[in-house]
């Protein structure tokens, strides 16, 4: 079953073509310094902008038309996405794909059902990786969105929310090198503070380098060979992250601000 049926793949017709669903400069198959033009780029789509982004803003609900969506977050509803992801991810001739553990898996009702729910979701993931060639460019743990993290995950200051956000880390870890990722990415938007009134750096620090020796020792423990990432990006959604770069971005941003 198609859920693009009036979709065709996305081929490469030049500079001249008029058609809307053509590559006019992106041509997949050229080589450039004996290299494939998708292998210099490498595109990947992101999972929680392709299936689970409703195109909402602050002052309006989602408008995005998702006739294999239900709306719920449940098991059910989250495999019923796989099909159609690879099916844009062929017919927009993208290789690589990657995602936050709740993207692509919903939260239990335990923690023990949340590790269950992205098992089951891996396994189907990697069954359409066999069958389309798609690959896994990179995995990581959505350390954010529910409330327990509004205070951070590795740093925050409830040991019961570390534990919960490190046991998300091991698995979206095991996840991605089932899923043959390449990489596995840390963000910390929430790994960071408002104001010093109320925050004791050295220790928050601690923590949070605690966190990533802990991925790291489990990735040599399970036989990941992928390499780690950390995407900083400053102010997003705290005041004053804990990145080296994005510090120095935010003290930059703070003082033009002014």
């Amino acid at each position: 079953m198609s859920h693009f049926p009036n979709v065709p793949v996305i081929e490469f017709e030049g500079s001249k073509s008029k058609n809307p669903f053509a590559f006019k400069h992106y041509n997949p198959d050229e080589k450039i310094g004996g290299k494939k033009m998708k292998d210099h780029m490498r595109f990947a789509a992101a999972y929680w902008h392709v299936m689970r982004n409703s195109l909402s803003d602050p002052f309006g609900a989602g408008t995005a038309l998702m006739p294999w969506d239900d709306g719920s977050d449940s098991l059910d509803n989250a495999l019923r996405r796989v099909p159609v992801f690879f099916e844009f991810l062929e017919k927009c001739q993208i290789d690589f794909y990657c995602f936050h553990d709740r993207d692509i898996a919903p939260e239990g009702k335990t923690l023990a059902e949340t590790h269950a729910n992205l098992a089951r979701v891996t396994q189907e993931l990697k069954g359409f990786q066999k069958a389309t060639g798609k690959k896994l460019l990179w995995g990581t743990a959505c350390l954010f969105s529910h409330p327990r993290y509004a205070q951070g995950a590795g740093t925050s200051p409830n040991a019961d929310v570390f534990a919960y956000g490190a046991s998300q880390v091991r698995h979206a870890l095991e996840s991605t090198k089932a899923l043959g990722g390449e990489g596995y990415v840390f963000w910390g938007g929430r790994e960071g503070y408002a104001t010093l009134l109320n925050t004791d750096m050295k220790r928050e620090l601690d923590h949070l380098a605690a966190l990533l020796h802990l991925a790291v020792d489990h990735a040599k423990k399970i036989g990941f060979k992928g390499q780690f990432y950390i995407e900083p990006k400053p102010r997003e959604p705290s005041t004053h992250q804990y990145d080296s770069d994005s510090a120095a971005a935010s003290t930059s941003s703070a003082n033009t601000a002014c």
